[in-house]
């Protein structure tokens, strides 16, 4: 924990330099601290994965500072990091109460160093199967009432949901998985059903009181937001943000389960001490591991690093405390060995705490940088590039120009960091819009929009394939265009705020527009494209869905309203890449990938062009919609591609409609 000290805590006239600002999370995580400050609360004001506690524990540091957004930068991570240390120590009192203090400071100190991920929410989770796990134990050796264990258990996932979507879900999965393990254990025995039921009896309706409570402190006891919005996050999730699992990934993922699973095999087959280590109890060995294996469901649908480390984490953990479980000494410091170079050789990309980064650390800490290097400007105690410095200043002028410092600033579509800069809050319903798809969230973005009233916005134009390092232009995230995936937030933009200026390029002022609703409108075009199903009998599968009719006056956008069918398979998986590849007459072609909720008849928006041009809808003057040149649509082909070889292939595809859509601004 000392050596996760922020650098401005040890050596507070050092300034913060970012080298490449305009990084997609660094968004959010100013984001939240800023409203922090400002009292708007995760799950109260606006919807996000996080709740208000982990939202408190990464805006903290900044609220004791007077930089907030440096503080931000280099403490965010501060106190959530901490909590993972210590909820990994809670853990293995509760796992390995039985050995010797070394064993668990040492699996502590493999674990913080090399394998643990810096949010909390899964070593969180991990605490919480412990701590359930010994309660069953303790209700079922009568040494805990039933009734206090249900009513304890319903608090601590009240909390987990607090701190997390995401833990919260997980937290019941420990609370059951817990008692089908000791359950399982104890088949042999006189049953103990009564104390079971009295538990999940307390536990229900401890739950169902709570679920009011908070409803009730974060808005009223019957309106349930916090709750929809948190499940439709974590639902979401499998469908909206799948990403592929590489080759360094798989390896990094598969190798500690497969040693993990091999660990757990040989504990069951030692029953010698089962009747005093926890970890060699059956109920232990079956319930962990099936926790772990779901806990891996993580990386491996959204398989980029930090995913990968999240999910594997249980594994590992529970591996270690097996690992170490054997009272032998010999057994022990064979163990001590393997795990240390087992961590050395497996563990995560790029753990907390390398020699590199330490010796940097104790460097900046004797000699600090206290003013901003050649190329860079100091804003607000950061040294940003001095192009950025530029544009983010002009931002915050032209905000301050357009309204008061009270007024929210709507920001499309997630370059969050020029409203905070300016002091200002973002007018949304969920924090970050790319997360706003399927109709619900969608739905309750636009609702937060509507009510804030922001009177300007910024715009941000997708960048370019030669332009993805630009810090100012939005990334199409996992490739797909922000328009293509939360169509519905931009076409209520577009309806609502008209272009004001240019702050630079691709970054476009705007201001609200009363008038705007009510002149634009929307004429649909029929493609004459052919209703029908598709049965996709293999993957990759290619699907022509012939040459559309492309209306002779001119179009604006594509639609095609489709339903992908899944087996219940997908639940445990991820769906396969969907791409539309689009075939103009000038002979270009373009593969625009896309998601779509599984099993579920959906509109996709396409932008046939060059989605740059989007940023001149927001003009005044319909003829400079449509500048360039803009040859017609003459074929669509669906690709169904998968990610890898844990993609589950849709079992057919629904393909109901296509029409070219053009919109007008009447006056």
């Amino acid at each position: 924990m000392a050596a996760s000290l922020p650098l401005t805590w040890l050596s507070p006239s050092t300034v913060v330099l970012i080298q490449h600002p305009g990084v997609f999370d660094d968004h959010w995580v100013l984001d939240s601290a800023f409203k922090s400050a400002r009292g708007v609360v995760f799950g109260r004001d606006v919807a996000f994965v996080y709740g208000p506690i982990f939202q408190w524990l990464i805006a903290a540091p900044a609220r004791w500072s007077s930089f907030p957004m440096a503080a931000t930068y280099v403490s965010y991570r501060t106190l959530v990091l901490w909590c993972t240390y210590l909820f990994t120590f809670g853990a293995l009192c509760l796992l390995l109460p039985e050995q010797r203090p070394w064993k668990r400071c040492l699996l502590l100190l493999l674990l913080g160093v090399f394998w643990a991920p810096w949010d909390g929410r899964t070593a969180f989770a991990i605490f919480l199967f412990a701590l359930f796990l010994r309660g069953w134990y303790a209700v079922r050796d009568e040494r805990l009432k039933p009734l206090t264990f249900g009513c304890g258990s319903a608090v601590l996932i009240a909390i987990a949901f607090l701190y997390s979507a995401d833990t919260g879900v997980y937290g019941i999965a420990a609370w059951i998985l817990a008692l089908a393990g000791v359950a399982w254990e104890n088949r042999r025995t006189p049953p103990k059903v009564p104390h079971y039921v009295i538990a999940v009896a307390a536990f229900t309706v401890s739950l169902a009181v709570l679920v009011l409570v908070i409803s009730a402190a974060l808005a009223s006891p019957l309106d349930f937001r916090f709750w929809k919005t948190s499940l439709a996050l974590v639902g979401v999730h499998r469908w909206n943000e799948p990403y592929p699992l590489s080759e360094a990934g798989a390896l990094h993922l598969l190798l500690p389960a497969v040693a993990g699973a091999c660990l757990f095999v040989l504990r069951s087959l030692i029953p010698a001490d089962r009747s005093v280590v926890i970890t060699a109890r059956t109920g232990f060995l079956m319930s962990a591991f099936l926790f772990a294996l779901l806990s891996m469901q993580s990386g491996l649908v959204r398989s980029d690093e930090n995913h990968i480390v999240f999910g594997i984490f249980p594994m590992v953990l529970f591996t270690g405390a097996i690992l170490f479980s054997f009272p032998s000494l010999t057994v022990s410091l064979v163990a001590a060995v393997a795990a240390t170079f087992g961590s050395l050789v497996l563990s995560q990309p790029a753990p907390h705490f390398q020699p590199s980064s330490l010796r940097f650390r104790l460097a900046r800490m004797y000699r600090p940088i206290t003013e901003c290097p050649a190329g860079f400007s100091n804003l607000q105690h950061v040294c940003y590039p001095n192009s950025f410095a530029v544009t983010l200043q002009r931002s915050i002028e032209y905000l301050d120009q357009a309204g008061s410092e009270r007024d929210p600033v709507l920001i499309f579509p997630y370059q969050y960091l020029f409203a905070d800069a300016a002091g200002r809050n973002v007018a949304a319903g969920v924090e970050q819009s790319f997360l706003a798809n399927g109709l619900f969230l969608s739905q309750f973005d636009i609702a937060g929009m509507q009510q804030a009233k922001a009177p300007v916005g910024i715009y941000f134009a997708d960048a370019a394939p030669n332009e993805l390092r630009s810090p100012i232009l939005s990334l199409p995230i996992d490739g797909i265009s922000n328009f293509t995936r939360t169509p519905n937030i931009w076409f209520w933009i577009f309806r609502h705020y008209r272009a004001d200026q240019e702050l630079a390029p691709g970054m476009l002022g705007l201001r609200s527009d009363d008038l705007r609703p009510s002149m634009i409108s929307l004429q649909e075009y029929p493609l004459r494209v052919a209703s029908r199903q598709y049965p996709i009998p293999g993957s990759p599968a290619t699907i022509n869905l012939g040459a559309p009719t492309w209306p002779t006056a001119g179009a604006d956008f594509l639609r095609l309203r489709m339903r992908f069918n899944y087996s219940p398979l997908w639940k445990l998986r991820k769906p396969e890449r969907l791409q539309l590849e689009i075939t103009l007459a000038d002979g270009s072609r373009s593969l625009r990938t896309f998601v779509i909720e599984p099993n579920v008849i959906s509109d996709v928006w396409f932008y046939p062009w060059n989605e740059a041009e989007l940023a001149r809808y927001f003009d005044s003057d319909e003829s400079r919609w449509r500048a360039a040149a803009r040859p017609a649509v003459t074929d669509l082909r669906l690709f169904i591609t998968p990610m890898d070889w844990f993609s589950q292939k849709p079992e057919s595809v629904e393909f109901e409609s296509a029409d070219a859509v053009r919109v007008s601004l009447n006056r």
